[in-house]
């Protein structure tokens, strides 16, 4: 039996909001997108350019429906009407105010559909003293103790390895939300609200951390110090090689592998875990051996000779050689589409819902991402818009009044 289409109408703009529509639509979901009419939702001019467009818009907004409308005209308030009256799901980026102002609040949509799944993404939750500053980028990660800086040329700067981690995950965090609010809509709870904010999402990434630090007042320990199993070490040819093998049957067949001194093997306390990381008083002699038994070999003869043994371990790639990998592209890592006679490639969502293992691996080609505005007239059709007496607010060439 066909299955409806989730129905999203999306207003929020950057990243959080549209990931998690991106992630929605690659799972089935039908978006439209209601933008601002001169600039969208802001991805479409974010650097770096893919054939002449941001590469946000290309990875964001594939699959979507473009509708502008300015939030001064007069037609606004019946078009998020008829938008909340259409949809199972909306995503709200805006401040509370903002959204109340614009007639986008919660309680003024679901007025309308008192069935709707209403998302709202916030910067920094909707209680204490920083829920009402503007949060952008890092913003949100460096409230959260995430922000790693170091000197650079006399200045302070972030290292250049590190992208935000709350907006994006934010923008997961409110695509489960909303699947968990629509199942409980459709068992009869009526209208759903879902919250996630960039600032909570940061602080969730260091779960680890948050529950050492508030239980035992330290953080969790580094990786780099868990032990000379659980360790990395240089190749003949100078890569980095991550070694695991901390259960004891690992650790035996390592020791074979590797050379290692015969008595080596019982050294550990397995009991309590089931896993020993080799963090006693064996740990500086066991790293100085294992370092000169794999500087012996080279990056391939270790990946060779570790993955027959069926060892635990991971070469330290860079993301072009991740990205270039068989492996990326035998578990459809990317998906191609077309954009203006050119393919683009955007990154997959990890989740397939399918009918059995081993289906859908390599994704279907999704639509490119539309216009500023492509979908206006049509979709606008659909909600029972046809004719908007106030084209002008429509137009992305009209007026200079603030947009949504």
């Amino acid at each position: 039996m066909p299955i409806r289409k989730l129905r999203i109408v999306d207003f929020s703009t950057h990243m959080s909001g549209p990931l998690a529509s991106q992630l929605l639509i690659q799972l089935g979901a039908e978006v439209v997108k209601v933008e601002n009419p001169r600039v969208g939702d802001g991805n479409r001019g974010m650097l770096p350019m893919i054939h002449g467009v941001g590469m946000f818009h290309h990875a964001l907004s594939s699959g979507v429906r473009s509708v502008i409308v300015d939030r001064r005209s007069s037609d606004w308030p019946r078009i998020v009407v008829a938008a909340a009256k259409w949809a199972d799901v909306v995503i709200v980026g805006s401040r509370p105010s903002d959204a109340v102002r614009r007639g986008l609040d919660f309680a003024s949509l679901t007025k309308v559909n008192p069935e709707l799944v209403y998302c709202a993404i916030s910067g920094y939750g909707e209680a204490g003293p920083w829920q009402n500053i503007p949060a952008h980028g890092l913003n949100a990660d460096a409230f959260a103790g995430l922000v790693p800086v170091h000197k650079v040329d006399g200045r302070i700067a972030t290292i250049p390895s590190y992208q935000s981690i709350g907006p994006p995950l934010a923008g997961v965090f409110a695509a489960l939300g909303i699947l968990a609010a629509v199942r409980e809509r459709d068992q009869g709870a009526g209208a759903r609200y879902v919250h996630s904010s960039l600032w909570e999402a940061a602080m969730w990434f260091s779960w680890r951390n948050l529950a050492t630090q508030a239980n035992l007042g330290e953080p969790w320990p580094a990786y780099r110090d868990l032990g000379s199993r659980s360790a990395t070490y240089c190749t003949a040819d100078d890569r980095v090689l991550l070694i695991c093998p901390i259960e004891k049957h690992f650790w035996d067949r390592f020791c074979d592998l590797a050379g290692l001194p015969r008595e080596w093997k019982t050294v550990g306390d397995w009991s309590i875990s089931g896993m020993y990381l080799g963090a006693g008083p064996e740990e500086a002699e066991e790293r100085r051996v294992i370092q000169m038994r794999i500087k012996e070999r080279p990056l391939a003869a270790w990946i060779a000779a570790l993955t027959a043994a069926e060892i635990p371990f991971a070469p330290v790639l860079t993301i072009a050689e991740a990205l270039a990998s068989e492996h990326a592209a035998a578990n459809g890592v990317m998906r191609t589409g077309r954009y203006k006679g050119h393919d683009v490639s955007i990154p997959s969502a990890p989740v397939r819902v399918v009918d059995a293992p081993g289906l859908g691996v390599v994704r279907e080609e999704l639509p490119p991402p539309p216009g500023l505005g492509e979908h206006t007239a049509e979709v606008l059709a659909e909600w029972g818009v046809a004719d908007p007496p106030d084209r002008a607010g429509l137009d992305h060439r009209a007026g200079s009044g603030a947009g949504c």
